[in-house]
C-alpha cells in the first residue's frame, strides 16, 4: 500500500505546469517624467530584481492623449533584458510642431511579459509640454499627511521624534519642462487664510526643478534623502492641517490662487498620508491602499525618485 502511495505522489507532483510568468520582478520607471514638446526625451528603464539565464521581454502598452508618431517617437515598444543583465531601456522623444495644443500625456503599462513577473503596479506617466502655450498651473499637490500615525511610525520628517504638528507634510510637483521659481509663495489653511497670514512662505531662492519634489513639513529637522527633493519647514511653525476637515491653499508671490487641497472628503484619521495613485496623474487615495508604506514624502509612491 505504502509503494502505491508513494508512486502516486510523484507522479502528481510531475504533472503540476510551472507559472505562466515565473521569474524575477520588473519595475518600470521613467528618467523624466515631464519633458518639453521641443526636443525633449527620457528613458523609460525597465530593472530586474535580480538576473535571470534567460531574455526577459517587456511589451508595452501606450495609451494617454499623446499619439505615438505625431506627438512622440518610442525607440521600441518592448524592452529586451539580455540573460545575466538586469536592466535595459527605450528612447521616448517628442515631436515638436507650431500647434497650440496643450500638454499630452503618455500613459505607459507593461502588456504582457516573457521571463519574468510584475506586481501589477508598473504603469507611468510622461507629461510632453507644449512650447507653444504659455504654461500656468504648473505646480501640483501630489501627496499630503495631515494625521501622522501614532508613535516611531509617524515620524515623517525623520528627525527622531514623531509630533503631530512637526510631521505633517504637503509634497508638491513642479510639472513644468523648465526650473519653476515658486519664491514667494504662500500657503495656507482655512483659518489662515481667513486672517490673511500664511502658514508658510517660500523663501528667495526656492527653485523646484522640472518634474521634481518640493516638500514642506509642519516643523522640527527633516533628516534624510527624501528623494532628492526641496525640502522646507513651515516658516510659521506649523502647516496645522485639520484632521476634520480642512482646505489647504496655495498662492502665487502675487497671491493668486495657483493650487488647493480639500481635506474635508478625505477625513476619515487614516493615520498615513494621502496621496496620488499613479503619481501626478492618479487620484488621491490612502497610501497604504497598494504600498506597505504609510507616507513617502519627496518620492513616488514605491519610494523611487521622481
Amino acid at each position: 500500500m505504502s509503494m502505491v502511495l508513494s508512486m502516486f505522489i510523484a507522479c502528481e507532483t510531475n504533472d503540476v505546469p510551472a507559472p505562466p510568468n515565473s521569474g524575477p520582478n520588473v519595475d518600470l520607471n521613467l528618467s523624466t517624467q515631464v519633458i518639453s514638446e521641443n526636443g525633449g526625451t527620457t528613458e523609460l528603464v525597465a530593472t530586474l530584481s535580480e538576473s535571470t539565464t534567460e531574455n526577459v521581454v517587456v511589451s508595452l502598452g501606450l495609451s494617454g492623449t499623446a499619439t505615438n508618431g505625431v506627438n512622440y517617437t518610442i525607440s521600441a515598444e518592448e524592452i529586451i533584458i539580455s540573460a545575466g543583465d538586469i536592466t535595459s531601456q527605450v528612447t521616448i522623444a517628442a515631436i515638436d510642431d507650431t500647434a497650440q495644443t496643450g500638454n499630452k500625456t503618455v500613459i505607459i503599462n507593461i502588456s504582457s511579459l516573457t521571463n519574468a513577473t510584475d506586481d501589477g503596479l508598473q504603469e507611468q506617466t510622461l507629461i510632453i509640454e507644449d512650447d507653444d502655450v504659455p504654461q500656468t498651473g504648473a505646480l501640483l499637490i501630489n501627496e499630503v499627511l495631515y494625521d501622522p500615525p501614532s508613535g516611531s511610525d509617524g515620524d515623517a520628517n525623520g528627525d527622531g521624534t514623531r509630533d503631530p504638528l512637526d510631521d505633517e507634510f504637503i509634497e508638491f510637483i513642479n510639472l513644468s519642462a523648465s526650473d519653476l521659481d515658486v519664491s514667494g509663495f504662500k500657503i495656507y489653511d482655512a483659518d489662515a487664510l481667513a486672517a490673511n497670514s500664511p502658514r508658510h512662505i517660500f523663501p528667495a531662492g526656492s527653485i523646484v526643478p522640472a518634474g521634481k519634489s518640493i516638500v514642506v513639513f509642519g516643523g522640527g529637522t527633516p533628516t534624510g534623502g527624501f528623494g532628492g527633493a526641496i525640502v522646507q519647514t513651515a516658516s510659521d511653525g506649523e502647516l496645522n492641517m485639520s484632521n476634520a476637515g480642512d482646505l489647504m491653499t496655495v498662492t502665487d508671490a502675487a497671491d493668486m490662487v495657483q493650487v488647493t487641497f480639500d481635506i474635508e472628503p478625505l477625513s476619515n484619521n487614516p493615520d498615513e498620508s494621502y496621496s496620488r495613485n499613479p503619481d501626478i496623474t492618479g487620484d488621491f487615495e490612502q497610501h497604504n491602499a497598494n504600498t506597505p508604506l504609510l507616507f513617502s514624502p519627496g518620492t513616488k509612491v514605491d519610494s523611487s525618485p521622481f
